[in-house]
């Protein structure tokens, strides 16, 4: 099982995204949020995620434009999917993932 929380300041949201390879090679995925959009597109998401959908960007529902519609475009939600679904899948190094605890969005300069 593999466990992402994305966490949106500038909304002062959380979202908690878990996702379990099952044995005939789906993965079941649970988001847990604060965010109304965000559990409508995890609704919309359903509970089971394919190899399809964490390989081929055109076919994925993660990131299918009718699904990405039901959050702003500046929301983390999909990215956590990903990164939940792909450390799951091995796609992505667990120990290193375990080592950097975090990947970092920050805003370094706005001009006013």
């Amino acid at each position: 099982m593999s466990t992402v929380v994305a966490k949106m300041k500038f909304c002062n949201k959380m979202h908690k995204v878990t996702v379990k390879q099952k044995d005939d090679g789906t993965f079941s995925l649970h988001i847990a949020t604060d965010c109304p959009e965000v559990r409508d597109y995890a609704n919309a998401l359903g509970d089971t995620l394919t190899l399809d959908d964490l390989t081929d960007v055109s076919e994925s529902k993660i990131f299918s434009y009718e699904n990405l519609t039901r959050v702003t475009m500046t929301c983390l939600a999909p990215n956590a999917v990903i990164n939940a679904a792909w450390a799951e899948a091995g796609m992505l190094s667990k120990s290193r993932a375990k080592e950097i605890k975090e990947n970092v969005i920050s805003f370094e300069k706005i001009n006013d």
